[in-house]
Formats: C-alpha cells, structure tokens, sequence
C-alpha cells in the first residue's frame, strides 16, 4: 500500500493565498470599489422588493388569517389595489404635482426680489443697525443671496427636465421592486426556514435561539414603527390636503405632500415640512401663513395624542428625550434615512436592555 509523505509546511498555504488575495484587493482597490459599487446598485433592487413586501405583508397576513383568503388571491387583491394607486397617482395627482412645481420654481425669483425688496427697506430704517454700522454689510450679502436665487432657481422648468432622468431610474426601481416583492410573499415561509436553517447550521442552538429571538423583536418593533407610521403619515397628508383647499391655501397638493412624507419623522418631521409652505405663502398672504402654522400643530398634536397611537401602539413606546436622541443620533451619522431609522433602533436598543435586565434581576 502506497504511504503519502505529508508535504512540508501544508499548513501555510492557507494563509499564503488569503494574504496574496488580500494584497491584490488592497492593491486594486479602486476596481474593488467600482465592482462592489455596481453589486450594490444591482442589490438596490431586492432591497426595494424586500421594502415593498415587508410593508405589504400585514395586508396580506390580516387577508388570510381574518378574511380566509387563499396567498394566491390575496397577492392577487393587494397588488391590485397598489397597481391602481399608483396608476392613479400618475394619471390624476403628478400633472397637478408637476404644474404646481414648475409654477413653484418660476415664481422664486419673484419672492427672493420681494423679500429682497422688504428686508434692505426694514435695515435702512433700522436705527440700531445703522448706529453699528452693518447696514452696508447686510445690504451686501442680501444683493448677493438675491443674486444667487435668480442664478440657480429661475429656470424651475429646466430644473426638473434635468431630474427626470433621475425619477426614471427611481420609477424603474418601484416597478422592479413591485415584481420582486410578489416572489418575496409567495415563497415568504420558505426565506424564513432557509434562514432560520442558515443560523442553526453556523452556530450552536443557544446562540442559534438567541439571534432567532433578536429578529422576531426586531420584525415586531420595525413593524409595528414603519407600517403603523406610514398609515398615519398617509392620513396626515389627506386630513392636510383637505385643510389646506378649506383654507384656500396655494400649492395645497405638494406642500400636503411634503408635510405627508416628512410626518415619518416624529416630532421635527411635521415642522420640517411645514416650513416651506408657510414661507412660500408668506408671500402671497401672512394671514394665510399663520392659518398653516396652527393648523398644522393643532392637527400634529391630535394625531401624536389620538390618531398615531391607536395605528402604532405602545409597542414602539419611547419617552419624548429617546425620540430626540435616536433622531438627533441618526440624523447626524446617517442623514435622512438615519432619521428614520433611527427611532425604530433606540426602541430595539430599550426593549433589549429591559430584557436583559428584567432576567438580571430575576437571576439575583
């Protein structure tokens, strides 16, 4: 029978192809960068029907559980539905949309030169800024400001053709995201056990158990915070839009819409949003400006006291200084979408830390 030598040093040949494998990584890392840029892109569209299913998913679960409505059917009916939203958001709301926001653009100028107009006035008369001497300086940086908004806002109709590139990529994206995430719902029972098999396979059963658990409190927070306050975000912006024609207010469409998407951040969302409708309608009424400040807190506080915790719950329950903390935190690291997420995961952090020490405790 044949004995095999055992060849020398075996063991570094390992380590000998992981280092060559890093070094031309670090050496090419530019070709890495633009591979890993384009795997991402590419991914962008799973991440938009993973989204979409996880935000359709309760529709279907309360079909099928409540109603008796087979999966088939029940896809069938909720993609109906989001087919027909959207088709009519295209054909009735976006020409609206468009002409408000071309109207919008090309009227800027206007406003900067009115408001030009007014605040040189208000400094000339002003005897306190003339006893410092810093008319002549605000009156220089006014006329360059009043410059610059003439420079860059003025074409608004050029404005928005040049984005349209951008909306087609994104309106790419939802109709590839809408597809994927049917297959994401029909085979949703499928994902989870080939995952839960994943981490049962690469850990022992107590981690195993421990990261299952992690994700079902994570599913129930992001859950009950992502759908419950697109719900609420979506009423917001028609209780709004309806408040904003009672009132007679211009561009009631896109500021109601700007309010609507901006409403998912809690707290400084609503008045994020109501900032450049109540400026812009500075303009043309300060009258109707302040109706749109009071309406809007008096509708902010009836929906954060009745409204939102009848569609969330207390299941994301977090104090007002926790709130600001995950938005200030997110925001600063993450910008816009850290804002958003950033309430969900300081109720996954609080949650976890009151279980562990909840069993701390009761081990003591």
């Amino acid at each position: 029978m044949i004995k095999y030598k055992k060849i020398p040093y075996i063991e570094f040949v390992p380590i000998i192809i992981i280092t060559f494998l890093l070094y031309r990584i670090v050496n090419n890392i530019e070709n890495v960068g633009s591979i890993l840029h384009k795997i991402f892109s590419l991914m962008s569209y799973f991440i938009w029907g993973f989204v979409i299913a996880y935000l359709l998913n309760p529709l279907m679960v309360y079909l099928e559980k409540k109603v008796k409505i087979k999966r088939l059917y029940s896809i069938g009916i909720i993609y109906t539905l989001l087919v027909g939203i959207i088709i009519l958001i295209t054909t009735l709301l976006a020409p609206n949309i468009i002409s408000s926001a071309v109207d919008l653009f090309n009227n800027i100028p206007k406003f900067a030169d009115k408001s030009y107009k007014w605040s040189t006035l208000f400094i000339s008369q002003n005897q306190l800024l003339n006893k410092f001497d810093i008319t002549s300086y605000l009156n220089k940086y006014l006329n360059t400001f009043n410059n610059d908004i003439s420079k860059y806002f003025a074409p608004g109709l050029q404005l928005i053709l040049d984005n349209l590139v951008g909306l087609s990529s994104l309106f790419m994206k939802l109709v590839s995201g809408i597809v994927i995430s049917v297959y994401f719902l029909m085979d949703k029972e499928s994902i989870i056990l080939y995952l839960q098999k994943f981490i049962y396979s690469i850990s022992s059963e107590h981690i195993a158990i421990t990261i299952i658990d992690f994700l079902k409190i994570v599913n129930t927070i992001f859950k009950k915070y992502f759908v419950g306050k697109t719900i609420d975000s979506i009423i917001f912006a028609i209780i709004s839009f309806i408040g904003f024609i009672i009132l007679g207010i211009p561009y009631a469409l896109p500021f109601s819409l700007v309010i609507g998407i901006t409403n998912m951040i809690p707290y400084f969302g609503n008045i994020i949003g109501m900032a450049p409708a109540v400026i812009i309608t500075l303009f043309f009424n300060p009258v109707k400006s302040i109706e749109i400040m009071l309406f809007i807190v008096t509708l902010s506080n009836i929906d954060g006291w009745f409204i939102q915790p009848k569609i969330i719950g207390d299941k994301v329950g977090l104090s007002p200084l926790l709130i600001i903390l995950g938005i200030v935190l997110g925001g600063g690291l993450f910008g816009i979408i850290g804002m958003l997420l950033g309430v969900p995961a300081i109720a996954l952090i609080k949650t976890l830390l009151e279980n562990f020490m909840d069993k701390q405790v009761k081990n003591k």
